[in-house]
């Protein structure tokens, strides 16, 4: 069985950037698909932003940096994330898992999309689905110390600055498009 991914969006539930939830987003369907129901021709991804406030002029998001023994981007700041797996009845249950052991942070809602990210890598097509997600407020951020060696809370200024590929840099910069329009 192919391998496959999970990063979300993530917006704390206290935030103001929840006070419109939209009913349809992009990719919403694909919440309620089974990992056995996904294109196994290619890796899905999720992308994950956790708003540490609902500052929307200056919004800073959850990053985390990748651990240096990691065997792809070891080293690189990322957004919270993990794979799908076969035991998840849906990739909305996968979501909340994989924020929960990459975050120590409780999904409680998903409110939105983000555009999706593809890349190649040596075996199979990336197809990143990007969502947004409210979380339960209070809950201290405790990254999985085996995949991570540091947290940010980072700021728009900050992100050029943060080694992470292009195409991550660019889903952090659509997550912060996303928060600067809620």
């Amino acid at each position: 069985l192919p391998s496959y991914y999970i990063l979300i969006f993530v917006v704390q539930n206290d935030s103001a950037m929840v006070a419109n939830p939209s009913p349809d987003f992009p990719y919403k369907g694909h919440l309620n698909l089974s990992p056995q129901e996904l294109d196994p021709t290619k890796r899905w991804v999720i992308g994950a932003a956790i708003f540490q406030n609902n500052n929307l002029e200056n919004p800073s998001l959850l990053l985390l940096k990748r651990a240096p023994h990691e065997e792809s981007f070891a080293n690189a700041w990322e957004l919270p994330g993990g794979h799908v797996e076969p035991i998840d009845e849906t990739v909305a249950d996968a979501v909340k898992r994989e924020v929960r052991e990459e975050t120590s942070q409780v999904v409680v809602e998903f409110i939105g999309g983000i555009e999706p990210m593809v890349w190649e890598s040596k075996s199979q097509s990336n197809f990143q689905l990007n969502y947004v997600v409210t979380v339960r407020p209070g809950d201290e951020v405790k990254p999985n110390a085996d995949e991570h060696v540091a947290w940010i809370w980072a700021r728009e200024e900050q992100i050029d600055s943060l080694s992470m590929t292009k195409e991550m840099r660019n889903v952090v910069q659509n997550a912060l498009k996303f928060a600067a329009q809620a």
